[in-house]
């Protein structure tokens, strides 16, 4: 419940910041009638727009920042990285409306006067805002569209900030009610402040300002044909961490990229190494294997909403597609008898050449049941088979780590047959 209310009010804080900037425009006074012809009335439409898509687009940028803070009112940072992309699209949209509604006043209905409006000039205020405005373009289609490796992607990224910039010089000098009336100008800079903070704590004061621990790499092993466990010990101060959480990771070693990916920490919260469990799906991860020992680690978090602890029932079912079991082998190793939780999880893979849970002592199988499901022999698991195989879904809160379609049609599944949305906890990467 306190998840929901945390949500509700974050919901409510973002609707709050976007519609200030609108109330303070209603409320100063303009030069000139706002809504006496069509042409007026879009070119004030055009203003609201702008302002509506600046304030998004700022929020956009302060929920990129990767506060540890913003998680507890999103349940989760993949949750805040979701709004975050949503929030920047959306500003987008508006933002590129901005422009065109301001066409019919200021292009007299000549097209080759609005050419003009949207072509970069000697007006220096008009043209920072068509290169903030081109900029969001460019990278919005890589992003979006394009699709580019990890590390490029991260790099196109940091630009952002660049176009933000430019947009904030952009409304400053240009002649409006932002630049006229005083409430606004100030609410509308401390926006701007706190967006371009938290965009420079997270991109370019991060080596400075955000912690990091110090770990080496103790054993590599494989698991399976394409899944290594990588086992570090701490150089100095040991993380601590809740199981299910993850980390973001640097590997110091000369044989793999300096990039930073997130990974599921896989060790128990009391092992005196830190593990994390991964899965060779791309250029990076393929490399992973090839890591010496002894090389360093730069870790950053943990991260995350998403374990058992966090949960009201201690009666729970836990359902892992392939390398989503990472977060709940963290989970079950951290499981101690005398807490009386009663599991029930289900490791979904398509077969048993997959399974890289074939070796976990009975120290943790006597407290988790664990049920091996096979795709090429049974299909795809749902709602109907769990329930025959773990009974009532009554007082049970279900833990689903897996590829989003899979937890998608789960959570529909549960929905279908009345389980409470509170009792059901996800895990997806979307950043």
């Amino acid at each position: 419940m306190k998840v929901i209310k945390n949500n509700i009010y974050a919901w409510l804080i973002m609707a709050i910041i976007i519609l200030i900037p609108v109330l303070l425009w209603f409320i100063s006074r303009p030069v000139l009638p706002r809504f006496t012809d069509l042409d007026m009335t879009l070119t004030n439409i055009g203003q609201l727009l702008g302002l509506i898509g600046v304030a998004m687009f700022a929020l956009s940028l302060i929920l990129s920042s990767r506060l540890h803070v913003l998680e507890n009112y999103f349940n989760g940072l993949n949750k805040v990285y979701e709004r975050h992309n949503q929030m920047g699209q959306i500003a987008f949209i508006i933002l590129l409306l901005h422009p065109l509604f301001l066409l019919p006043e200021y292009s007299g209905h000549s097209w080759y006067q609005a050419a003009l409006f949207l072509s970069p000039t000697a007006n220096w205020p008009v043209t920072f805002g068509l290169l903030a405005l081109g900029l969001m373009i460019i990278l919005l289609v890589l992003t979006l569209y394009l699709r580019p490796k990890y590390n490029l992607w991260k790099i196109t990224h940091k630009f952002l900030g660049l176009a933000f910039f430019l947009a904030l010089i952009h409304v400053y000098l240009i002649p409006s009610d932002t630049s006229r009336y005083l409430p606004l100008r100030i609410y509308m800079l401390t926006l701007f402040v706190l967006a371009l903070l938290g965009f420079s704590y997270r991109t370019l004061l991060g080596y400075f300002l955000i912690k990091k621990y110090q770990y080496a790499i103790s054993k590599i092993s494989a698991l399976s044909s394409n899944i290594v466990e990588i086992s570090m010990f701490p150089l100095k101060k040991k993380i601590n961490f809740i199981p299910g959480q993850f980390i973001f990771i640097k590997f110091l070693d000369k044989n793999l990229s300096k990039e930073i990916h997130p990974f599921s920490i896989s060790s128990g919260s009391n092992d005196k190494n830190l593990s994390v469990t991964i899965k060779a799906l791309g250029d990076y991860t393929t490399k992973v294997a090839n890591l010496t020992l002894q090389s360093g680690v730069e870790i950053e978090g943990p991260f995350g909403t998403f374990s058992y602890q966090k949960a009201v029932n201690k009666n729970q079912i836990w359902i892992a597609g392939g390398i989503g079991i990472t977060p709940f082998l963290s989970m079950a190793r951290s499981l101690q008898a005398n807490e009386n939780y009663q599991v029930d999880l289900y490791y979904c893979i398509r077969n048993d050449n997959e399974n890289i849970c074939k070796n976990l002592p009975q120290s943790i199988l006597s407290l988790v049941r664990l049920i091996n499901f096979y795709s090429d022999k049974e299909g795809y698991i749902n709602a109907e088979i769990i329930q025959e195989k773990s009974g009532t879904f009554n007082d049970k809160d279900i833990f689903i780590c897996a590829p989003p379609l899979m937890i998608k049609v789960l959570k529909a599944q549960f929905i279908a047959k009345g389980v409470n949305k509170k009792n059901l906890h996800s895990e997806e990467f979307n950043f």
